[in-house]
């Protein structure tokens, strides 16, 4: 008899939404985790999740308990063109966003999984090798806790949530594919901030270079900037100067004057581009940046780990409780993962850092007037509709239409002085 339904290896935010979900369906599941204090978190995270995950957290039951420990809500991004800014309509049907800095919103989540019926937190356990069968399946871990010998822990079902250098693809052996990342990232936390542009926060593509701004929780507003790597050398020599005037030359970018920044700067010269096969192999799978480890611009990484997790218990949890065909019903979230591998496909040629090319030009520009484009476009930058609602044939047929009677508008700066 195995030891447990499920092992959900990472008890961040893939780890524990998982468990969860397992827990509440009756499962016994171990969740391991290589940090022994439950505050442990993640850093370099921007900690934005996107609308598109909205119904996922409702439906789990964590969007109250985050508000209730302070989350920012934000019901539309306003972004930047050279036509003038794209403003989000109340209306227009877009979910929300929300914002919860880790520090706060791991030990959340761990708070909950914990205290789910079949959950089992193992803090301070790391796995050192994998239980495997004789056809090369995963059936298990081998955990290390401190000076104690290792312990093996069976199930029909490992689940690989460690993030992107995740121990347990790499003992299974699962090929990664690497893509190149042509952007590198800062940023950091104002208090007193003012924003100058529409909605709850701001996003500036700025041909090659993206700068955001967005209220966060704490009464906050975090400013970050996302520049191409062949401007590395000014934030080499002077990193906090080189930050400042980016954001001082964004087009009505936020009013710095008199805010106090709360924080240093955050961010990293290289953030990596990964994916592997979410199922690789029997008896195992990866969610969240164990799978798919994303370009940060358009802030997708915390939604993946939460849908992709949701997404996995939704389709296997019946089958685990019965006795049913998991092989089949892994299947079933692979299909669903495709959601991702879509976006992702895409996100990896933005994070190339090439200038925006026509169809992007022209989307833009047709969103500045139009209600109906405008709003494909936020759901797409959302994640809250497939690819398709923005990108087929009939939608940039009537946004080329659109851009050429669009009333012409006084060009602005196109980047930050250099």
């Amino acid at each position: 008899m195995d030891d447990y339904d499920v092992i959900v290896v990472g008890a961040s935010i893939a780890g524990c939404t998982a468990a969860t979900a397992y827990g509440r369906a009756g499962l016994r599941v171990a969740l391991v985790e290589r940090h022994r204090s439950p505050q442990a978190h993640k850093t370099l995270c921007g900690h934005f999740v996107l609308g598109g995950t909205h119904d996922v957290l409702q439906r789990l039951g964590f969007w109250q308990p985050m508000v209730t420990r302070g989350a920012a809500v934000t019901t539309g991004l306003g972004m930047w063109t050279e036509h003038g800014w794209i403003v989000p309509r109340p209306d227009n049907g877009v979910p929300p966003a929300i914002s919860l800095h880790r520090s706060k919103l791991d030990p959340l989540l761990r708070e909950i999984a914990a205290a789910t019926p079949g959950v089992d937190l193992m803090l301070g356990h790391r796995v050192v090798g994998l239980v495997q069968d004789h056809a090369g399946g995963v059936r298990g871990v081998v955990t290390a806790n401190g000076t104690a010998g290792p312990t093996g822990l069976r199930a029909r079902l490992v689940v690989g949530a460690d993030g992107h250098h995740s121990t347990v693809a790499r003992l299974a052996g699962v090929p990664e594919d690497h893509a190149p990342n042509e952007r590198f990232l800062f940023w950091t936390y104002y208090e007193g901030a003012t924003m100058n542009g529409p909605g709850g926060g701001q996003v500036w593509p700025l041909g090659r270079d993206v700068a955001v701004c967005i209220r966060v929780d704490g009464g906050l507003t975090q400013v970050g900037v996302f520049p191409a790597k062949d401007r590395l050398p000014e934030f080499t020599d002077d990193r906090q100067g080189a930050f400042d005037r980016f954001v001082a030359g964004l087009p009505d970018g936020p009013s710095l004057a008199g805010a106090r920044q709360t924080s240093n700067l955050v961010g990293t010269t290289d953030y990596p581009c990964i994916r592997r096969d979410p199922t690789p192999r029997p008896g195992l799978v990866l969610i969240g940046d164990a799978a798919t480890s994303s370009d940060p611009v358009p802030a997708v990484g915390c939604g993946w780990a939460f849908r992709s997790a949701a997404w996995l218990a939704d389709a296997t949890a019946e089958p685990l409780a019965r006795g049913g065909d998991l092989r089949r019903a892994v299947l079933g979230y692979r299909r669903a993962h495709r959601f991702i591998d879509k976006y992702d496909a895409l996100g990896r040629r933005e994070a190339l850092a090439r200038p925006p090319g026509a169809l992007q030009r022209t989307v833009r520009r047709a969103a500045v007037s139009d209600p109906d484009i405008a709003r494909r476009l936020a759901m797409f930058a959302m994640r809250a509709a497939p690819p398709s609602a923005l990108l087929n044939p009939r939608v940039v047929i009537r946004a080329a239409l659109g851009s050429r009677t669009a009333a012409p508008r006084a060009r602005q700066p196109a980047a930050p002085a250099r």
